[in-house]
């Protein structure tokens, strides 16, 4: 575990840790600061001159003089500061550049093994291997569903430090993009390590999820199949209030105030975790000007076949296709996930409406969901953090920043593939976890807790980047405001999604 942060993206090709932006930032402050004494020693020195102070009855030395000294050795410092915090910066290009280089490596190596597996597949003994990996795994989620606990699970927890050791996620990263070389190698088609090389740059992590929800619309699958959601505001039971509605606010149903955040320790701290209610609004601001705050739980059910919970792999699957460019050719299915629906929908009953600024904040696949509200230009994103969500492959909108935090030790943001640079996203990784140690679950450094503990390295910060990102938060006025809470359902006897989107007149059912 590292309480130090690397930030990458923003427009920029450095990549370095917080203190070294920090340190560079304040040496160019430094640089400014030296740079405006010296213009006042030049200024002041001209005036000596102007009244001939120096030709006068001065004893040396000459007072226009010194002033002429001390405004070189100003310019001297001036210069050794500016080299210094120049020397700090191409420090981080070149770091930047290393990993662009080693990146570029694994995806490179990652579509050459993923051709030869896939050539390996159509022999005998390769179909023969995926047909017990496949029968394995059926078993495998039939037993657990039936007792709750199998032998391949328990040797999961027992062998986590697989799962979560940085050169295995960076596999999968550059394994997820190469889905499409495997696919050629399958095919045998003649040539195939050119086609595969001509377009690996093409199909990455939200075309294979797109191609992957096609196949199984073509083969009629009950797996990824995704249905109508409906939401209900928590109530009674659900949490605490007084029953009463701030003004604006349409929805009945109790309420209770909220200081607003200051920070994206703040933010992480108010996600849902996954237990009750899935979604939560903040409103700021008055009547004639409301502001909101979106928060987005993260997968509850890690099902592939679509159950009441909306909030699971089927949303998530629909969710990274829905960066893709092809899949809008896809003609079957939902347009989007229940779970974007679903928070759409939460939206909407909350009172907001498509020009009222709002920021968003999520976990995990709730991630997924931020990139893709953030992205709709009918929605006035002032911006959003994805911590911990496969978004590296998700399309930005320009002039919207987007926080993306991921743990170097997290295989989930690994599976949205290497990513692709954008000035408006910001990367920020740590290694979240202590060699050694034993920790809970499969996939520790995932949980919703050590990405609030990263969060708060944000707050921490002096890096201008985060900083500047950080007071993006005060659009919402401050003070204290309403809070609702909301529980999204899927109607799983229903065949085609639909919903009430907050400004996507397109969201709903494909034509079949």
């Amino acid at each position: 575990m590292s309480d130090t942060i690397t930030i990458s993206g923003g427009g920029s090709t450095a990549v370095a840790t917080d203190e070294l932006f920090a340190d560079a930032t304040r040496l160019g402050g430094a640089a400014t600061a030296v740079a405006a004494v010296r213009a006042q020693a030049g200024s002041l020195e001209a005036e000596l001159d102007a009244i001939g102070a120096d030709r006068g009855g001065w004893a040396e030395p000459r007072p226009a003089a010194l002033l002429r000294e001390l405004e070189v050795d100003l310019g001297r410092c001036e210069a050794d500061v500016e080299e210094l915090r120049s020397a700090l910066i191409a420090s981080a290009e070149r770091y930047g550049s290393t990993e662009r280089a080693i990146d570029g490596l694994w995806q490179f190596g990652g579509g050459i093994v993923a051709h030869l597996l896939g050539s390996a597949l159509t022999t005998p003994a390769g179909l023969l291997f995926a047909g017990g990996l496949a029968l394995t795994a059926g078993l495998n989620a039939a037993a657990a569903k039936a007792w709750g606990s199998t032998p391949l699970n328990d040797w999961l927890a027992a062998n986590q430090a697989l799962l979560s050791d940085p050169l295995f996620v960076r596999a999968v990263r550059a394994a997820v993009d190469s889905v499409d070389e495997f696919a050629v190698g399958a095919a045998q088609l003649p040539g195939g390590g050119g086609l595969a090389a001509v377009f690996g740059d093409l199909v990455n992590a939200p075309e294979s999820a797109s191609i992957l929800l096609g196949v199984a619309a073509l083969v009629g699958s009950k797996a990824l199949v995704d249905g109508p959601v409906s939401v209900r505001r928590a109530e009674g039971g659900d949490r605490a209030g007084d029953g009463r509605a701030p003004a604006g606010h349409p929805s009945t149903g109790p309420e209770r105030g909220v200081q607003a955040p200051d920070g994206f320790a703040d933010l992480a701290s108010r996600i849902p975790g996954g237990e009750g209610p899935q979604i939560r609004i903040e409103r700021y601001g008055d009547a004639g000007d409301p502001r909101w705050l979106v928060y987005i739980s993260g997968t509850v059910d890690p099902s592939f076949v679509a159950g009441e919970q909306p909030f699971d792999m089927v949303s998530n699957v629909h969710g990274v296709a829905d960066d893709a460019p092809l899949d809008a050719l896809r003609q079957a299915g939902a347009e989007s996930g229940a779970g974007e629906r679903a928070v759409r929908e939460a939206m909407r009953a909350a009172g907001m409406s498509p020009g009222d600024p709002v920021y968003f904040a999520g976990h995990s696949g709730g991630g997924i969901i931020v990139h893709e509200l953030v992205k709709d230009p009918g929605i006035n994103s002032v911006g959003g953090v994805n911590l911990g969500g496969p978004g590296a492959s998700a399309p930005t909108r320009e002039g919207v920043p987007v926080l993306d935090v991921a743990h170097d030790e997290d295989l989930v943001p690994a599976v949205g593939g290497a990513g692709r640079s954008s000035p408006d996203r910001t990367t920020v990784t740590r290694s979240a976890l202590d060699d050694g140690h034993r920790y809970e679950g499969v996939l520790p450094a995932h949980s919703l807790e050590s990405y609030r503990d990263t969060a708060a390295l944000i707050d921490a910060s002096e890096a201008a980047e985060l900083v500047e990102l950080r007071e993006l938060l005060a659009f919402t006025g401050g003070g204290t405001r309403a809070v609702s809470e909301w529980i999204a359902e899927r109607d799983v006897g229903a065949d085609d999604a639909a919903g009430v989107p907050l400004s996507r007149s397109t969201d709903g059912p494909r034509g079949r």
